[in-house]
């Protein structure tokens, strides 16, 4: 009582007016009041259950039962006990993977207001120099502005509007195999890195050693190596190129591409570049990631054309009933070859590139199907679990793209929606990627019988089917 007292005499004291005091009090309660609010619905949201999940240890929780090498494999194994999605709790870390498109759809993309943001990545943005990657960016204003950046160069219509370049560099590519057929790795990723250099810097690259060197060095097996490497490798997928093409642009030899569209768009009168550090990131993030994606799902096709050449013959019927062997096949022909269509759906299903996925963070406490999910965790969706699910795709380490000529139930997502992401996290150059990798694949059908290379001993040399691990699986192709 003496205390209440003591209050008003603080509130006489001062001289407020009745009306001041009564605003303080009312936010007092008010205060009061949400805190409360908010105590309450942490332990009404606390008292539900968390997903299910295996048993951890005190303090490590299940840091030692998840592999540092290939998770996605074990948390599949995991998904065959605890369901579409289960819970894990690492060093202190909430964390949720799932393991299936509908439950990835529901969450990720109906939910995406509160699960579009990224898990911190201090040590790879602030000493790795990642600081410009959209891929990790947290969900926020920076992200918002490379996303719009990437978007005017990357959607549907724009890609379209790329199409002839595309058709240039495949003529490009299928000539190099005839001249050198056993260098098809080398050339894969020398034209998928001239596609990118072309979109985003306007410049046509042909040094086989440079051309799709750096994504492989940052996202492939060296990504572990120290930070200070990794921020030399950085620098070098990011400001040297910038800087190369701002002088260009400013000394008007540029040519048209997306990186002068933003500095046209961008720059005033003054000559300062508005947005600059966001210009940098779209375009690095935008070649970076799409080179050695593309290299990798065309790896892939490869493998699967050598391991079933029943495939690959009968694809190559097809084209030959089409085109009669007059021209080489184009974009207007996609349509009229469903069977191709269906190999490149069976090719991001059969070997996903990014089998872990990129994980997501959620922002708001939440609750899905009776179980609690808690602000500040950790999604990973599962890409390699919803691929091989036997559900959804029977047999599924059969390489069939006949099981894509049939239509597929309305809950199950065709690998297309899965391997590109979901939400507002979806990847912005999966137009561009799809158009080139699907040009790339017809045209080799076209004109190539793909076989393995053979050895001295007169029997043949098959690929090997491992993977070289990073973010980006990669594989060890020898044809």
């Amino acid at each position: 009582m003496d205390r209440f007292r003591s209050n008003i005499s603080i509130f006489q004291s001062t001289s407020l007016s009745v009306f001041d005091a009564r605003i303080i009090i009312c936010s007092f309660l008010a205060f009061c009041a949400v805190g409360l609010y908010q105590r309450l619905r942490s332990y009404a949201s606390s008292s539900l259950p968390y997903p299910p999940g295996p048993k951890g240890i005190p303090i490590l929780g299940n840091a030692l039962q998840v592999p540092l090498k290939t998770p996605w494999i074990k948390f599949t194994e995991w998904a065959a006990v605890y369901g579409d999605m289960f819970y894990l709790r690492i060093l202190g870390r909430d964390v949720i993977v799932l393991n299936s498109s509908k439950v990835a759809y529901d969450l990720l993309h109906k939910r995406s207001a509160i699960y579009s943001d990224r898990p911190g990545m201090a040590l790879t943005r602030d000493f790795g120099g990642w600081d410009f990657s959209i891929v990790i960016d947290p969900y926020g204003d920076h992200f918002h502005i490379k996303r719009k950046f990437m978007n005017q160069s990357l959607n549907p219509s724009a890609t379209r509007r790329i199409y002839p370049m595309m058709a240039d560099n495949a003529k490009l590519f299928m000539q190099g195999l005839l001249r050198e057929p056993t260098q098809f790795q080398t050339l894969n990723r020398m034209y998928a890195g001239a596609n990118i250099l072309m979109l985003t810097y306007g410049h046509q690259e042909t040094d086989h050693e440079l051309v799709g060197w750096l994504p492989h060095f940052v996202w492939g097996s060296r990504f572990s190596d120290l930070m200070k490497r990794m921020k030399a490798a950085t620098y070098q997928a990011s400001a040297v190129p910038y800087n190369a093409i701002k002088q260009k642009f400013l000394n008007g030899t540029s040519l048209p591409c997306m990186a002068t569209t933003l500095l046209e768009d961008n720059t005033k009168p003054n000559g300062i570049v508005e947005h600059e550090f966001a210009i940098l990131g779209s375009l690095a993030s935008t070649y970076i990631a799409g080179a050695d994606t593309t290299v990798a799902t065309l790896d892939t096709f490869a493998i699967a054309m050598i391991y079933y050449p029943e495939v690959q013959r009968e694809a190559q019927r097809l084209i030959d009933e089409l085109l009669h062997g007059e021209r080489l096949p184009t974009f207007d022909d996609r349509e009229d070859l469903p069977y191709v269509e269906a190999i490149f759906q069976e090719v991001l299903r059969w070997k996903p590139i990014v089998p872990g996925g990129v994980p997501h963070r959620s922002t708001e406490d939440d609750v899905y199907q009776g179980m609690f999910i808690p602000k500040g965790t950790m999604v990973i969706f599962n890409v390699s679990a919803m691929m091989t699910n036997s559900r959804d795709f029977p047999n599924p380490s059969e390489f069939n793209p006949g099981r894509f000529l049939y239509t597929l139930r309305a809950d199950i997502a065709k690998p297309e929606d899965i391997a590109f992401g979901f939400g507002r996290r979806i990847c912005p150059g999966r137009h561009f990627a799809d158009a080139w990798v699907w040009l790339a694949m017809i045209n080799m059908l076209a004109l190539f019988e793909i076989s393995p290379e053979i050895g001295l001993d007169g029997k043949p040399i098959l690929p090997d089917l491992e993977y070289e691990e990073g973010l980006v699986r990669c594989e060890n192709l020898d044809i």
